[in-house]
């Protein structure tokens, strides 16, 4: 069968928006650029931009290295430390094996620059989506399963707990502030290892059950639609809804108001009588102590209904 006719060479197409021609130079630039910046000593120049904007501030992050791959454009920052006086407490730096940064296609709610990043922290892989827009950003974590185990020296020592929680998260922000969230939590592992508080050492809690909700559509308030821990097989059940106020730079210092219900084992409040001295001043329903949760993540308060 006779061919109509012969397949052109690229130089024969005639384009009527000149679209070879934009398409060539785009090529060219691209070349330039990832050219420039993979010769460029670019980590030295990001190393010493972070040391003079964080002068006298006492946090120095550190790394390696800064590499850029064409294959799925990609930036690479590996072994990134950063000091725990930049999270504003004492302890060890936190040390970060490596920061992937994948280019994505454009984002359009919110509009801007989506990138994929993925991590590795004490042994726990985190992955999350970020959107650069205009004077605002998106995070989006989906369906992650975090070990609280690995993370405790992030989280930091205030409340030890372990357990793998499956994560699910939308954060939206403006100039460093909160403008919307919605996160939901689950595990079936969820504990809380022996801890220290206020001179005291409490025995391990296997909550095992526990799951949260909570949204924000007017920041900085934080409603908390369901907060559940335990089971019938624990030794502590609880079952709480309210709000937060959030506070920028503060998140310990955000008040608090939840109202619910709580209740023990009696297994436990033998192991530890101190409980029903605590919870007496309660009134009770079918067992389960009402109260309401007060003061800030930092320091609740339990306080009557």
């Amino acid at each position: 069968m006779a061919v109509a006719s012969e397949i052109q060479s690229l130089n024969d197409i005639t384009y009527k928006s000149k679209f070879k021609i934009i398409l060539v130079i785009g090529l060219i630039l691209s070349l330039f650029t990832f050219s420039f910046i993979n010769h460029f000593p670019l980590g030295d120049k990001i190393k010493s931009s972070i040391k003079m904007a964080l002068k006298g501030r006492g946090c120095n992050p550190d790394f390696d290295e800064i590499r850029l791959e064409f294959l799925m454009p990609k930036i690479i920052i590996s072994n990134l430390v950063i000091p725990a006086n930049c999270l504003e407490r004492d302890g060890e730096p936190l040390k970060f094996t490596h920061i992937t940064i994948n280019y994505r296609l454009i984002n359009f709610k919110p509009f801007g620059i989506p990138f994929k990043i993925d991590t590795e922290f004490g042994g726990q892989p985190l992955s999350f989506y970020y959107v650069q827009g205009i004077n605002q950003q998106l995070i989006r974590m989906i369906d992650q399963t975090i070990n609280l185990a690995r993370l405790q020296p992030l989280l930091g020592d205030q409340i030890k707990m372990a357990g793998k929680l499956k994560t699910d998260l939308t954060l939206e922000m403006s100039k460093g502030s909160i403008t919307a969230l919605d996160l939901k939590v689950a595990s079936f592992d969820f504990q809380f290892p022996p801890q220290n508080i206020q001179g005291f050492t409490t025995p391990p809690l296997r909550i095992n059950t526990f799951s949260l909700e909570a949204k924000s559509e007017s920041a900085p308030r934080v409603d908390v639609t369901k907060l559940i821990l335990g089971s019938t097989d624990s030794p502590m059940r609880a079952k709480f809804s309210g709000k937060i106020i959030l506070q920028d730079g503060q998140i310990g210092m955000s008040p608090v108001d939840l109202k619910g219900e709580i209740a023990f084992s009696e297994s436990f409040t033998q192991a530890l009588p101190l409980i029903n001295m605590m919870f007496q001043q309660f009134d009770q329903k079918d067992g389960f102590y009402q109260i309401r949760l007060g003061g800030t993540l930092n320091a609740l308060r339990p306080a009557a209904l």
